[in-house]
């Protein structure tokens, strides 16, 4: 049965429509860049705004002129320094006055550019030439530089290591900006005030200073009352008009619109894209109109908002010209370097003991397994290896007795996880202080205790990020993390269907049904916890060797919530959930955040605006499942 109604037709029609027209638009807008008319909108565009700004030189040479007329004037009529003052003052008001209400009406069709064109086109050609040079030797002088620099780099990243934070809001939070989170992605800064021009940029120099002065002479000829002194003054301003470094056909848009645009195709032609992915989005958004019934019953209210939020920030990605390739690529990495401690939460919800907020536990067996790995010296695939198997070791041995107090505890599992999570936090940061470990990668240069930030440097470090990485364009694919991720969530999926796994959902959905069949309900609690615990020890593991760094102290006191965050947006309950709601929500939480906090820089730059929103989609989701708590599943 048709469950559409009519004006869900009537507005998926309306919608398909205009997404039709926008993506046509934008495709010819697209296509005309490259095309002689693009390229004609661009020289006309360019031609407008040198002949206004050489009006303006018209302008203020006149100005200049009447100035100096009546400073000559002033002195021939032998008057002191006073009166040329006076009549100096007097002839520049006047002047000005009179320039005032000189508009400046540029027409190319009236004025003679048949000289002005080709000096252009010359100026434009040698200022190119100029820029690839300059790209080139500043390349080179900066790879010669850092070759050279090796022992000032291991120097900063000392400094950034001891001058780590050692709170809450550590790097170590997973919703930590994109920059923020691959710090250690950046390349060192290279001092270039050692920059000296070379010979081929001196000589392309010149090649400039000879085709200005060609054009010089083509304005002066549309502008005979332009002086060279006023051309001088405006050399700056017309050779940023012509060209810049990095030039695109958006930035040159963008610069020569002020001064006047070739029109409605023009427009088009600049905003080609930006239509384009505007008309997808519609055409999306026509979809879900469509099909809206039947997407809420299979996504629900929260992840139909959250999509819908997470494709509203492409759009406005692409309109605001970020690089959406890079941030869905760093999207896909920080789902698959999360995801693990994502799944975490899946066995802690399948055996009943609800959202595992406790998961710090397994956390800090992970750390432990890590910082083993630098002691003994491991390093590379074993080292990656032993930190996992320690990890998991001592994950294995807490997690039993953190099962074995939440069946004490039944019914306060919310409440118990979420102070047994804060408290092993609190208890570590002494712990951290105490414990004998003898690297000097792992201790503070001065005084007792372990180091805030330790870098996986020579040790595990991108192990899997690395692995059979290749490149789409901009998109980076990191296959080792993601194999690693499904060989997790395989074996996960393989445990659920053993006698075991299926006995451990028995009891997380009836545990009462599931006594009465035989099970032993508190012996399932345990090993769903124990291995919700485990899985917290690798996830870290696989978090920090994608991050590069380990931090201790209080940095993983949050992860416990943002984890469960995620699962819930993903469409997991409190007491139900599966492995695509890992997925899905690691996915989403990660976009959301990858994507949302660039745009809402742009959007209110030099502001908190993006750790407002980060705040609010983290904390917001967690409000949400406790709203939840006891209710149903979606499936």
């Amino acid at each position: 049965m048709n469950s559409r109604s009519k004006s869900q037709t009537i507005a998926f029609v309306v919608l398909l429509a205009a997404a039709v027209v926008l993506i046509a638009g934008g495709v010819f807008g697209v296509i005309n860049r490259t095309s002689d008319s693009g390229e004609q909108m661009l020289s006309d565009m360019r031609l407008t705004a040198l002949l206004t700004t050489a009006g303006e030189g018209s302008k203020e040479a006149l100005v200049e002129a009447e100035i100096e007329a009546a400073r000559e004037a002033a002195r021939a009529a032998g008057g002191g320094l006073s009166e040329i003052r006076e009549a100096v003052a007097a002839a520049e008001e006047e002047a000005r006055a009179r320039v005032e209400n000189l508009t400046i009406e540029v027409d190319l069709d009236t004025v003679d550019t048949s000289a002005l064109v080709p000096a252009v086109e010359e100026m434009l050609a040698a200022q190119r030439a100029l820029g690839v040079q300059t790209d080139a030797d500043e390349a080179a002088y900066a790879e010669q530089m850092l070759a050279q620099m090796p022992d000032e780099t291991t120097a900063a990243e000392e400094e950034i290591l001891e001058s780590a934070p050692t709170d809450a809001e550590s790097a170590m939070d997973m919703d930590m900006s994109e920059d923020e989170m691959m710090l250690e992605e950046e390349e060192p800064e290279v001092d270039m005030s050692g920059f000296v021009a070379t010979e081929e940029m001196n000589a392309l120099s010149a090649v400039v200073d000879e085709k200005f002065a060609a054009l010089c002479d083509a304005l002066q000829g549309v502008s005979p009352e332009l002086s060279d002194e006023a051309l001088e003054t405006l050399r700056p301003t017309i050779e940023s008009l012509i060209y810049q470094r990095g030039d695109t056909y958006e930035t040159q848009y963008d610069r020569l619109s002020a001064y006047g645009t070739a029109g409605f195709v023009s427009w088009v032609t600049r905003y080609g894209d930006d239509l384009i992915t505007v008309g997808v989005a519609l055409t999306l958004v026509a979809v879900m109109v469509l099909f809206a019934k039947p997407l809420l019953k299979a996504l629900g209210i929260p992840r139909m908002i959250i999509s819908c939020f997470f494709l509203l920030m492409c759009v406005l990605a692409v309109i605001y010209d970020l690089s959406l390739t890079t941030l869905l690529s760093n999207t896909v990495v920080r789902m698959a370097m999360n995801s693990i401690l994502v799944l975490a939460m899946l066995p802690g919800i399948q055996c009943g003991i609800g959202l595992n907020l406790g998961l710090p536990l397994g956390i800090v067996g992970g750390l432990l397994g890590g910082l083993m790995c630098i002691e003994f010296g491991f390093s590379g695939l074993p080292g990656f290896l032993f930190a996992i198997v320690t990890g998991c070791l001592i994950a294995a041995l807490v997690g039993m007795a953190y099962g074995v107090l939440l069946n004490r505890l039944k019914g306060s599992e919310m409440s118990v996880t979420t102070y047994v999570g804060y408290s092993v936090i609190s208890l570590m940061c002494i712990a951290w202080l105490l414990l004998p470990f003898q690297s000097d990668k792992l201790r503070w240069p001065l005084g007792n205790g372990l180091r805030a930030t330790l870098t996986l440097d020579g040790a595990y470090r991108h192990i899997l990020n690395d692995f059979l990485a290749f490149d789409i364009g901009s998109f980076t694919v990191p296959t080792g993390l993601l194999l690693f991720m499904a060989l997790c969530c395989f074996l996960m999926w393989l445990f659920s269907r053993s006698k075991t796994g299926v006995a451990m959902q028995a009891v997380g959905n009836n545990p009462r049904f599931a006594e009465a069949t035989g099970i032993s309900v508190n012996r399932m609690r345990i090993i769903g916890t124990t291995l919700s615990t485990i899985l917290g020890a690798v996830g870290i593991i696989v978090y920090s060797q994608s991050y590069g760094f380990m931090q201790l102290y209080t940095a993983p006191r949050q992860m416990g919530f943002i984890a469960a965050s995620a699962i819930l947006i993903g469409g997991a309950s409190v007491s139900r959930a599966k492995i695509s709601h890992v997925i899905i929500g690691a996915f989403l939480f990660q976009g959301v955040l990858t994507l949302g906090m660039p745009v809402a820089n742009v959007l209110v730059p030099q502001s908190t605006i993006s750790e407002t929103m980060r705040i609010l989609i983290s904390n917001g989701i967690i409000l949400y499942a406790l709203t939840k708590a006891g209710g149903g599943s979606r499936g």
